[in-house]
């Protein structure tokens, strides 16, 4: 219906669609010439970094058409020219986010290279979610993996390209690291996975009341999501590797923090997948005790922290108390209910429950094999 359109009007259209939209009118041949010139115009960052993605994963699927020619042959040169590929595509990556920062004034660099590494990390994203893209190949997670600890690395060591993302980089604690591709930068995947998996979970124990046409559609659907959360978790876990010391301790809390998330959600599977990719240890025991122990920091500290507040508050904690009482008193009046505590206060998101322990224990040692069950 689009390709009807008069030019004029297709470009009026055009401007309302996201880049999304506008990516996916790009694939249909006939608007092809009109909606590159809209992106190039309108999306140019966008627009160069699918661009370069999409040769990435075209060099990904002549890759897989060679890996039985060069076992037949013994021949060892594919993979070095995937490694030469995968690093020229990291390279003009970095260098696209260079040369649109250096446009700007000085005070505008750090705002500006956030904002376009947001753009890349976004994009890449949402390629490996996107499971039912026939133009993406079959395990396109590692690969993808790789290339982000490529970018990583050359970032962190370049210092022309670390000063134009922070000018005081040198000072900056190890505690708030900056760095390209990240795991904290997609933890918010990592929690609507596993909320997803819970869901998953709570919904297997409705099917027995479902007809059977109903289960098989169900089941589809599951299939679909699952091969997404594990897609995800396998790239997810490979981006922990510890590329520099600058970056260690950031990695470790990080971690710890999508396993406790994993645990009290229920999500297993997953929770071995990135553990695995990310080449850590699995100890049920420990990793249990993990989250008894943040549950005890937690409740510790609110203890404490309630005695301040009643012994001794500092002038910011009597107006933060004082705004409070007013809200509620408010709200009392105008009959609204009490708004629920944070998600961080509920008991709930600090218990493990047994199901998740006896799955975990045993999926773990399934993987181990014989050896595992005989500990």
């Amino acid at each position: 219906m689009l390709q009807k359109l008069p030019t004029e009007l297709l470009c009026v259209v055009m401007k309302y669609l996201t880049f999304d939209d506008l990516d996916e009118l790009y694939k249909i041949q006939i608007l092809e010439p009109i909606v590159r010139h809209h992106l190039l115009r309108h999306y140019r960052f966008h627009y160069q970094v699918s661009s370069l993605l999409r040769l990435f994963e075209s060099s990904l699927k002549r890759k897989r058409e060679k890996k039985q020619s060069s076992l037949r042959y013994n021949d060892s040169n594919n993979d070095n020219d995937t490694n030469d590929r995968r690093e020229d595509i990291a390279n003009q990556l970095l260098e696209l986010i260079c040369h649109a920062v250096e446009k700007y004034p000085k005070y505008e660099h750090r705002t500006k290279f956030s904002d376009l590494l947001g753009i890349l990390e976004s994009t890449v994203i949402k390629r490996i979610l996107t499971h039912n893209n026939n133009n993406i190949p079959q395990e396109a997670e590692d690969d993808y993996a790789l290339l982000c600890l490529d970018i990583r690395y050359k970032y962190l060591h370049s210092p022309s390209i670390r000063v134009l993302h922070d000018p005081k980089y040198r000072r900056r604690s190890t505690k708030y690291p900056l760095a390209p591709f990240l795991p904290r930068e997609y933890t918010w995947v990592w929690r609507r996975q596993c909320a997803n998996a819970a869901d998953f979970l709570h919904a297997n124990s409705k099917k027995r009341i479902l007809t059977t046409k109903t289960r098989v559609m169900l089941s589809n659907e599951d299939k679909n999501r699952r091969k997404e959360r594990l897609r995800f978790a396998r790239f997810f876990g490979q981006l922990f590797k510890v590329t520099s010391l600058y970056l260690e301790s950031n990695l470790d809390g990080t971690f710890e923090e999508c396993v406790r998330e994993a645990l009290v959600t229920g999500d297993v599977e997953s929770l071995l997948v990135m553990c695995e990719a990310a080449e850590r240890p699995v100890d049920v025991m420990s990793m249990c005790m993990m989250v008894n122990m943040a549950a005890e920091q937690l409740w510790t500290y609110l203890e404490t922290f309630d005695d301040w507040l009643a012994t001794d508050p500092t002038p910011e904690q009597r107006a933060r108390m004082a705004q409070n009482e007013q809200a509620q008193q408010q709200q009392q009046l105008n009959g609204q209910e009490e708004l629920p505590p944070p998600e961080w206060l509920l008991p709930d998101r600090y218990k493990i429950t047994d199901d998740t322990k006896l799955r975990l224990t045993v999926i773990n040692r399934m993987k181990k094999g014989i050896h595992g069950f005989m500990k």
